[in-house]
This record gives C-alpha cells, structure tokens and sequence, in this order.
C-alpha cells in the first residue's frame, strides 16, 4: 500500500516514528507531511525522517485558525492529488480530513483526548481508533486498542546519556521537568498559566533543585524567557532534546497536561498536573493508579513533593501497540 501519514503537533513523530518503521518493514510505501508547529521539524530532523513540509501554525486567534486550516487543507490536496495513496493515517490531524476524503483515500484517524473538537472525524473519517480507556462506544467508526498511545514508543526507546549536552544544571539536584500549559489549544483554561507562573517562583526559591523547562512553542519560549530572566534554578529549554531520556533521568514532571505527562507517569516519575479544562479518562485512570496528582489551585502547589526518585517504577499497559494498530491499519 500507499499512506500518507500527516504530522502536525511535535509529540505526534514519536507516536508515528515505530507505526511508519513497521509500514515500511511490512513492505509498505509510506510519505509524510509536517505542519511547522512547536518543535515538530526539530524532532522529525532529530529522527531524520523525510517530509514535506506544508503549513505553519496561526497562533492563538481563532478566525486565523480556521484561514489557516483551510488554506493548508488545499495545499495537502494539491500535494496528495497525483500520489495514488491508498490510505490516509493521522493523530487528530485535522487538516487532513477533507484532502483525503475528496481524493478518496479512506481516513484513520487517532486520538485519545476525548474532549476534543473532533466532529470532522466523527463524518469524514473512515475509522476512529482511540485507547480503550477513554474510546466513545456510541461511536461506530470507533476501534479500540489496548494500553495507552505513548507506550509505542516508550519500551523500546534506548535511554541517550548526552541527552542534556549544552544544558547547564546539576544533576546532584532534584530535577524538576517543567511544561507548560497548551496555551494555544482550543480547550486550553488561562488559569493553568497562572498556577503555572506561581510553580515557577516558588521553584525559583528552593535550594538544591534544578528545574528544567520545556517550552512547546517557539512564542512561549520567549514568553517564559522574559518571565524567568530574574529566577535562579530554572533552565529553558532552547531546542528539541531526547525528552524520553529526559523523562528517565528526572525526578517528577510538573506539567500543563497532554502527552509528556502520560510518559512521566508511565516511566514511574511523579506527576503534578495543573490541566484545568475536562480531565480525559487516560489521566483519571493514571490519578487511580497513583501515577498523576491535580493542581487544582495556588493552595495545592504545597502539596508537591520535591525528593530524589531514585527507584522508578514503570506501569506498563501494554506493549506491542505497534503491531496491533498495524494489522488494523492493513485491515481497512
């Protein structure tokens, strides 16, 4: 077969990465299209990848959304337009929707955040797969699978020791990863940034921590730059870094929801997550299993615990994801 698999948020080549190796060991031709969005060019160059590079996020305005969604719906249409695909594979791509279904390309679209604005999914989309934690049963396109999306990546990903070269920070302190809100999604809650900012003066007085930040845009980098410029202990993130190794050598994440928070709670690193639009199934799953904790206000952030964690204990779900998603896409 031909896929067409369409990348357009960063966490999104990780997901991608083993679902396109195995296409391509099966025998499969698979091309990639990348919106340029956070550090989604970074990591795709990271992984070298090939892609086309076709569309750019808007920003935080919403009638620029919908220009720039429509606008990079008909570049994806004239790219694909001669390519023959067989099937079209994306996570929450919206852009994609419409390209595909005019071309006739059957659609499988994936996502686990049951909150999202995914009625263009629900008509246009072929199948909807979804983990089975938080999977719409009402839904007929819906296929399930097992374990959560970021476990196809996570067990087999070799921990890189250099990961933090160029980074200055000790690692004798305790490590604090440091991720902001969403601030640019359409379910982001303004008040996370608050609690956020808030995390980041505390964290700015307490001795022997290293609190390293990662930004998920190149205009909220700057942002916090401007922010944290006066704070001690706080490293911002300036590139892409091999997060998973990242995640492995931290001591608890403090972050504003999505994906890095799943692959710290399933690495076994303590999470605090200041998340306050809808709490998706996924992440109430990981809070009954002691692996996330809510900040829901400035009076919470006390209840984070700073301390070495020194034995991590990993929750696996399941671990042959790849292959499972694989067969279903072959399937349609």
């Amino acid at each position: 077969m031909r896929i067409w698999i369409d990348i357009d948020n960063a966490p999104h080549v990780l997901i991608m990465e083993p679902i396109i190796h195995e296409l391509e060991r099966r025998g499969h031709r698979v091309l990639v299209t990348a919106r340029d969005y956070g550090y989604t060019v970074e990591l795709l160059k990271m992984k070298k990848r090939p892609y086309i590079l076709i569309g750019k996020h808007p920003g935080r305005l919403i009638f620029l959304k919908i220009i720039f969604l429509i606008y990079r719906m008909l570049k994806l249409y004239i790219w694909a337009f001669d390519k023959n695909f067989d099937l079209a594979f994306c996570h929450g791509s919206r852009s994609m929707v419409i390209p595909s279904r005019l071309l006739g390309i059957p659609l499988v679209a994936m996502y686990d955040y049951e909150y999202i604005s995914d009625f263009l999914f629900k008509i246009f989309a072929k199948k909807i797969l979804m983990p089975s934690l938080s999977a719409n049963i009402d839904c007929s396109k819906c296929i399930q699978f097992p374990g959560l999306k970021e476990e196809l990546y996570l067990w087999e990903h070799e921990y890189k020791e250099n990961w933090d070269d160029g980074i200055t920070y000790s690692k004798r302190n305790v490590i604090a990863i440091l991720r902001p809100p969403a601030s640019m999604a359409h379910y982001h809650n303004p008040q996370a940034e608050i609690i956020f900012k808030e995390v980041l003066k505390q964290i700015s007085k307490i001795d022997r921590l290293s609190g390293i930040l990662v930004p998920r845009t190149n205009a909220q980098k700057d942002e916090i730059l401007q922010f944290v410029r006066n704070m001690n202990g706080i490293v911002v993130l300036l590139k892409a870094v091999d997060g998973i190794s990242m995640l492995k050598d931290a001591d608890l994440l403090i972050g504003g929801g999505g994906t890095m928070n799943r692959e710290a709670a399933l690495l076994g690193v303590p999470v605090y997550s200041i998340f306050k639009s809808k709490i998706g199934k996924v992440d109430k799953w990981l809070e009954e299993n002691n692996r996330m904790k809510f900040i829901n206000s400035i009076k919470d952030i006390k209840n984070i615990k700073y301390v070495k964690n020194l034995k991590k204990i990993t929750l696996v779900n399941y671990r042959n994801l790849k292959n499972y998603i694989c067969n279903i896409l072959e399937s349609i």
